[in-house]
């Protein structure tokens, strides 16, 4: 994951344009432990990127929350809603001081649309798959 990151932070051979181009579209956002970055029905307007602290994933209420995972420094998350067109599939807030680079979902969807078809099909194969079985695991059953 550090090497996506590090290709979406430092700027490549193409020019002196990417820059400014780049730093209009990816947007660094700090946050404070608890604060929320989105939460469950929320659109998928933002992929994130994890550039310092780590970010909890989460389902239920604040006063009961059932953790699904933790997406530390260097790694990536939200690509679901973005990728499948369905709102957010559950909460994300900061586990600590979080720095995040946030990239619109219109910039990861031109990415994938520039993609060979059988890697965008398996893509959305991918997501159709993990949807199910979240839901599956919400509702109590063990197989997919």
């Amino acid at each position: 994951m550090r090497v996506l990151l590090q290709s979406f932070t430092e700027r490549p051979s193409i020019g002196l344009r990417w820059e400014p181009v780049m730093a209009a579209i990816l947007q660094h956002k700090h946050y404070r432990p608890g604060d929320p970055i989105f939460r469950k029905g929320d659109p998928g307007d933002f992929l994130y990127l994890v550039e310092r602290g780590s970010v909890i994933i989460w389902t239920g209420t604040e006063a009961d929350k059932h953790v699904l995972g933790e997406v530390e420094t260097g790694g990536l998350f939200g690509e679901m809603a973005i990728l499948n067109r369905q709102p957010r599939m559950a909460n994300a807030s900061a586990a600590g001081e979080t720095q995040l680079l946030e990239m619109p979902a219109s910039m990861l969807r031109q990415t994938i649309n520039r993609a060979d078809p059988l890697l965008v099909q398996l893509i959305n194969g991918l997501m159709n798959n993990l949807r199910r079985a979240g839901g599956a695991a919400r509702d109590g059953e063990t197989q997919v």
